[in-house]
Formats: structure tokens, sequence, C-alpha cells
């Protein structure tokens, strides 16, 4: 059998992994909207435009992640 099959994910982190997901979908959304409104042909949101919105939004993404992992630090310190 899979080891994989007996991996168990702890709830907290599930739900981190969601949210962290769900960030990073909208940011690289948004930011190929953005993106293709500011070029020739506002009208059409490119491959390339996804491209460059998601390597924008990897750093947005590292940071929420930071973030998240200092104030969850805090909350268990008191």
């Amino acid at each position: 059998m899979n080891e994989t099959a007996h991996l168990r994910i702890d709830i907290e982190a599930a739900r981190a992994l969601v949210s962290w997901k769900s960030l990073f979908a909208d940011e690289v959304a948004s930011r190929a909207r953005r993106l293709a409104a500011a070029s020739s042909d506002p009208a059409r949101v490119t491959l390339s435009h996804y491209r460059q919105a998601a390597q924008l939004a990897v750093h947005s993404l590292s940071v929420a992640i930071l973030d998240e992992g200092a104030s969850r630090d805090e909350r268990k310190a008191a």
C-alpha cells in the first residue's frame, strides 16, 4: 500500500492550505484583469497576463503565510 494513503492532515493545516490557495487564486485573477485592462487589448486576458500576475502574487502569498504564522505563534505564546 502507498505510504501517502496513511497521511492525515491536521484541520488547522487544511484550513490554512484552503485559505492560501484561495488567496493566491484571487490575487492572480484580479492582477491578470488589471494587467489586461492596462494593455493594448483590455478586453482580452491572456496566459501571459496570468503568468505575470502569478509571479507577482507569489510575493503576496509569501507575506500572508509568514504573517499568519507569526500571529499563530503569538496566540500560542499568550
